[in-house]
């Protein structure tokens, strides 16, 4: 009997249309687009790399993909126009490729690899593909699983975890691998690994696919430009990578893993997975046009990591390219958006992970409309934005290092932080944010540090027990407000 899942047809892609919610294939997504509001994957690293996969074939079917420049920005305003998809182009692109969406073929699966089942001394189990499982010796996450009684995934899920392993797979230890008399058992990370992920939202998820295609910059390769399953071969482990093309081949052909699902005997289900390594070689650099980029003190770049404790609010200044107090590149998509005069939000992945095993939490958020800030469009806002979150980080700051002192105080330690610091930073950034959209909202940029800093007393006090008799406590509280209220001497931490 021939497994088969075809994820053209097959629904697996949740979305919301009018409040309700409903499962579908590719296609009708494509077709649909301008009915639904939004896709709403409860999976956020497999939401972040689906995006990408739909920008990609959003290119495709619109044309976007062959133009540039000028040419690029009338063709998007035309097909904005349009209002939806032409559905003639989605079946077209569709029966093209037909066959290379189905998740269980047995010879071009889709995103995966068929040699490992022959490469791959052993699989890796059911448990490794899925994220939030343990696998081997691993945290507990949502479940208890255990690698000896694993428990399938029905398939439409199991591509959700396909594209996260894509994205945000570990490096370090995996499933070993030969190729060519060579066996390795380990991997790089996943190009999103540990990143966040900012994508702008448009009246519906049409408007969101269309705005979100990167446009072509100058310089880059102008060679074929190919996904994965668009590729008649696969790639080869040990040779040289695929080139970045430039938008498809780069928003979806940048993976350093190998996966491979074994599904039931019905094709419904998956109840194993290969998940190895993909290539030895570096990978030629690439921009992710979805992610702010900092530079560190060495004049590096690194992608903005994704922090479990830290509010969405305090990046929207990374966002609008404002004048920040950080030298920080916003995302190419925002400079994208800038053109079209959209005043829409914006949806933020994170999956906070280490480089490794380690994956903590995972989130998505979105902002109020903030599209219409953009530097290009409204430089006063943008700049006012920055100079309210300096100020907030500022405080934020002195917070922290006047109660990790004030308590060393107390406890008579040296090297200890206590936990005044921890109580004190949580009561002011759950408050800081209200302060934040306020003064943002009434245009009121200069004076929020005077808020910020009548907040940070209140953490102070609330973190060290103000009312507290103790005449070792009080005068500990009473230096944490002075150092709270002396600016840091230039050069000095904070």
């Amino acid at each position: 009997m021939t497994k088969s899942f075809d994820l053209v047809d097959r629904s697996w892609i949740p979305m919301v249309a009018g409040g309700e919610s409903v499962l579908v294939g590719l296609r009708e997504l494509f077709v649909r687009a301008a009915e639904f509001n939004d896709m709403v994957l409860p999976v956020p690293p497999a939401a972040s790399g689906l995006w990408r996969i739909l920008y990609a074939i959003a290119a495709r079917v619109t044309g976007l993909d062959t133009v540039g420049g000028a040419q690029w920005r009338r063709r998007q305003e035309q097909v904005l126009d349009q209002g939806a998809f032409v559905s003639d182009d989605v079946d077209a692109y569709f029966a093209k490729y037909q066959g290379r969406f189905d998740l269980f073929d047995p010879v071009r699966p889709w995103m995966q690899d068929p040699r490992l089942a022959v490469e791959c001394p052993k699989s890796s189990g059911v448990n490794k593909l899925v994220f939030d499982r343990p696998a081997g010796n691993t945290q507990v996450w949502f479940g208890h699983h255990t690698d000896a009684d694993a428990v399938s995934v029905p398939a439409g899920e199991a591509a959700w975890y396909l594209i996260a392993q894509l994205y945000y797979g570990a490096s370090g230890r995996c499933s070993s691998r030969e190729v060519a008399g060579q066996r390795f058992a380990n991997s790089n990370a996943g190009p999103l690994r540990g990143a966040m992920s900012y994508h702008p939202l448009g009246e519906n998820l049409f408007e969101s696919l269309v705005v979100g295609v990167p446009p072509r910059a100058s310089g880059q390769d102008e060679g074929p430009d190919l996904c994965p399953w668009e590729r008649d071969e696969l790639p080869d482990p040990l040779g040289v990578p695929w080139s970045a093309s430039w938008p498809c081949g780069a928003l979806t052909g940048r993976a350093r893993h190998a996966v491979l699902l074994v599904p039931d005997d019905a094709g419904e289900a998956v109840t194993d997975a290969y998940v190895t390594w993909s290539l030895r070689l570096p990978s030629p650099v690439q921009v992710d046009p979805y992610v702010v980029r900092r530079q560190n003190k060495e004049g590096g770049w690194y992608q903005l990591p994704a922090d479990g404790s830290r509010a969405l609010w305090r990046d929207v200044e990374a966002l609008l390219g404002g004048n920040a107090e950080v030298k920080t590149h916003r995302p190419d998509i925002m400079i994208a958006a800038a053109d079209l005069g959209l005043d829409g939000r914006v949806r933020a992945y994170g999956f906070d992970q280490d480089g490794q095993a380690k994956d903590r939490q995972w989130f998505t958020a979105v902002t109020p409309p903030v599209l219409g800030w953009l530097r290009e469009r409204d430089p006063v806002t943008a700049d006012g934005v920055a100079v309210l979150t300096r100020a907030a980080e500022t405080i934020g700051r002195r917070v922290g290092t006047s109660l990790r002192q004030a308590w060393r105080d107390v406890a008579n330690v040296k090297d200890r932080d206590g936990p005044w610091a921890r109580a004190g930073e949580a009561y002011y950034w759950s408050r800081a944010e209200a302060v934040f959209w306020e003064h943002v909202g009434e245009g009121r940029f200069t004076d929020g540090g005077r808020v910020f800093a009548r907040l940070g007393h209140e953490a102070i006090d609330y973190a060290a027990d103000g009312e507290a008799s103790p005449p070792r406590i009080v005068q500990a509280v009473q230096t944490a407000h002075r150092l709270l209220s002396t600016p840091a001497k230039k050069g000095s931490a904070t």
